[in-house]
């Protein structure tokens, strides 16, 4: 599931080539992301009251009908919609994921399958675009879908076998699902949440590409979605618990912390992911799968620094030094790529990669694991949801600046390197044929050029791991809590104090 955030980056041009719909390539990545995050503040409250074996389920298998679809899809328009199906399942998967190990995992072990659990997720996203262009270059596109079937199903099967206890005493769905509907759920505050989402996701999407940032179009996005929420947030005050984002959750110091957090390392993550993989492509004249195979000093880096993290966490049970430290070493590393030139050595760009990966892995699942060590159980799945919307947020947030920034900085920079090119047509031909749209004259400075532009993003990255760094301060500085067994497996926590979390 992690691999559809990314995999399709090297599958699009195949696929709007085979519909031929250049005009929906932004609809193919952002539909699944828009789904997805709409979808996250009702996922949590599911998993709160809905049995985690049941919830799960439903959302694994919606995943893979939707990919079906998309694999399947015979038109531009049946592919989005299936990939609309995807984003709605795929919301249930991750948080529901890290549901089952706070359920299922022994306290002390809990941070360490966060560990891999984050690992998965986050290597998923950068590995992507080297499985989708394999795929494409050697079977089709549409493996790009079809490859998450097997694993589903046999998920799927999996889970029909086992039993997944609760974190809390739950009614059965059964008798409880009128109950559910009518109140539990707070559908209404669905119902507002969602449109103002999408109008911000869409504003943030749009602008600077499709339309203008001063176009009527994205401020009526962004006035529509402003006023969309106060409406929601009055709601959600006047539901009070029963909200689907509870106002007590929300407000407190470790989720909100948590939130930042991971707002601002997922903003680094996702630019790098994207802008990374284009230097290698246009810069060094890399070939699509080359480039993805030259991210995987990332990827290596990110999965084992997860897993020791965890392994860390696990014996000295504190989050927050190592939330900092892996923002600093990713600022490190973030920074050490904003020197690359046309000339920069492999051992540099290797060894800057393993920075910034070892770094990132320290910090994204400090928010979860302390969400599971100082929230009651109670109220976990709904903060675990809001961490993962701020992600997804703050990818799509940093990436619209980041291409209204590269398209701006590319301009000035080939006035300046490369004043015998036409600007605007080195623009429009796109990042894959640069290298055969200039003379051999005009290369070295159309280089410097993309160079210089892609290098402008760079500094985005290390802006949002400056802020993740900030951010997790506010994750406090406690001990995880020690536990003590009592009757019927349940834990009590001898530490945990309304302080911890306030």
């Amino acid at each position: 599931m992690a691999l559809n955030g990314s995999i399709l980056a090297t599958a699009i041009p195949q696929i709007t080539t085979h519909f031929r719909s250049l005009e929906d390539i932004g609809w193919y990545g952002s539909t699944y992301l828009i789904a997805t995050a709409c979808m996250q503040p009702l996922v949590g409250k599911i998993y709160t009251h809905v049995p985690i074996k049941q919830t799960y389920i439903t959302f694994m298998a919606t995943y893979t009908v939707g990919s079906a679809i998309c694999g399947s899809a015979t038109s531009s328009k049946m592919l989005i919609g299936g990939r609309a199906v995807q984003g709605v399942g795929g919301a249930g998967i991750l948080n529901g994921a890290f549901t089952v190990i706070a359920s299922t995992a022994p306290e002390d072990q809990k941070p360490i399958f966060t560990g891999v659990g984050i690992a998965l997720s986050t290597v998923g996203q950068v590995v992507g675009p080297l499985i989708g262009g394999v795929l494409t270059q050697n079977i089709s596109w549409r493996w790009c879908f079809y490859i998450s079937l097997p694993p589903a199903g046999v998920v799927l099967l999996v889970l029909t076998t086992v039993t997944i206890p609760e974190q809390t005493e739950k009614k059965p769905l059964k008798s409880n699902w009128k109950k559910l509907v009518a109140s539990e759920l707070d559908l209404i505050g669905f119902a507002l949440f969602a449109p103002a989402s999408v109008m911000l996701l869409l504003a943030v999407i749009w602008g600077g590409g499709k339309f203008a940032w001063d176009s009527a179009t994205i401020i009526g996005l962004f006035c529509g979605s402003f006023v969309e929420y106060l409406i929601f947030a009055a709601w959600q005050w006047h539901r009070g618990e029963k909200a689907m984002i509870p106002p007590h959750v929300i407000g407190k110091r470790l989720v909100l912390a948590g939130c930042a957090t991971n707002f601002f390392q997922m903003a680094s993550n996702m630019t790098l992911s994207y802008y990374l993989p284009l230097w290698f492509q246009v810069v060094k004249g890399a070939t699509p799968t080359l480039s993805g195979a030259y991210i995987l000093p990332t990827a290596i880096s990110q999965s084992i620094g997860a897993v020791v993290a965890g392994k860390i966490v696990q014996v000295l049970r504190y989050c927050t030094p190592w939330a900092i430290f892996g923002s600093i070493v990713s600022t490190i590393g973030s920074g050490l790529i904003t020197t690359f030139t046309p000339t920069t050595s492999t051992g540099k760009w290797i060894g800057y990669q393993i920075l910034i990966g070892t770094g990132r892995a320290s910090v994204f699942q400090m928010p979860i694991t302390a969400i599971q060590a100082f929230l009651p159980r109670k109220e976990q799945a709904m903060a675990t949801s809001q961490v993962f919307f701020c992600q997804y947020l703050g990818g799509t947030i940093f990436l619209a600046i980041a291409e209204t920034l590269f398209t701006s900085s590319l301009r000035s920079a080939l006035h300046r390197d490369a004043p015998g090119v036409d600007a605007e047509h080195i623009i429009d031909v796109g990042a894959s044929a640069v290298r055969s749209a200039v003379s051999p004259a005009d290369l070295p400075g159309v280089l410097k050029a993309y160079n210089h532009a892609i290098v402008e993003d760079f500094y985005l990255a290390v802006g949002g791991t400056c802020g993740a760094f900030l951010a997790c301060f506010g994750l406090g500085f406690e001990k995880l809590p020690q536990k003590e067994i009592i009757k019927k497996g349940e834990e009590i926590d001898l530490r945990r104090t309304e302080s911890n979390i306030a």
